[in-house]
């Protein structure tokens, strides 16, 4: 089956969207963060180390220590984080997973997954950590104002 990137990414991704939602200052502990994105917080913790190792986050030892954002929200990209934890050239693989497909022979689903790849890639490129984190402030308060009405 085809997925789009790992649960790590996933979390990964969700992680950095809480992160970095502009109120959030200082040092933030994982539990926290785990909550905040609703992920499980022994599995993010090797997501954490990626984002520590690719320069998104900063690793704050000792008491009150935890993780602050090392890049701007605002210029890192969501494709940014994926190619930090799944690696570069994620998407360049067959989509049926056989190992002789390109453009001089390719597979059955070669050419769509070429263009899906390329309108994928560019969304990713496109959508920045503060986009993300928006989305969530929005989608929560919406959340809300229906629970209200109820």
């Amino acid at each position: 089956m085809f997925c789009l990137y790992s649960k790590g990414c996933e979390y990964a991704i969700r992680a950095m969207a809480e992160i970095s939602d502009g109120k959030t200052t200082g040092n933030v502990r994982a539990t926290d963060i785990c909550r905040k994105a609703g992920i499980p917080e022994a599995y993010a913790r090797k997501t954490f180390q990626a984002l520590v190792q690719n320069g998104f986050l900063k690793a704050v030892s000792g008491p009150g220590g935890g993780y602050v954002l090392a890049r701007d929200p605002g210029s890192t990209t969501v494709m940014d984080v994926v190619e930090a934890v799944e690696g570069k050239g994620n998407y360049s693989e067959c989509l049926m997973g056989l190992s002789a497909c390109d453009n001089l022979n390719p597979c059955s689903l070669h050419n769509t997954w070429v263009k899906l790849r390329g309108q994928m890639i560019t969304a990713l490129q496109s959508r920045t950590l503060s986009d993300l984190s928006q989305s969530l402030k929005n989608k929560s308060k919406k959340t809300r104002k229906s629970k209200g009405k109820a």
